[in-house]
């Protein structure tokens, strides 16, 4: 199995990029994480990844349930 640890930092990136989309940019990047020496959190992949809106996803079926404690807030995006 595969572990890929995405910090706070990474995720708000990536949620940046949905915001170049409007903005008539593109939103695929690579995330390389490349710590296999990290006590905690080893990993070394390369994922690539594309920012989707939810609109252009989910345009042929519900998205998948989410428990509300998980749920993001949007005051907090």
């Amino acid at each position: 199995m595969q572990k890929v640890y995405l910090t706070r930092r990474n995720l708000l990136t990536l949620l940046s990029k949905l915001d170049r989309v409007k903005s008539g940019g593109v939103s695929a990047c690579t995330l390389v994480k490349q710590d296999t020496v990290h006590p905690k959190f080893p990993c070394s992949d390369t994922i690539y990844v594309t920012a989707v809106e939810d609109s252009d996803y989910y345009i042929d079926r519900q998205p998948g349930k989410v428990l509300s404690i998980d749920e993001p807030k949007m005051e907090e995006l």
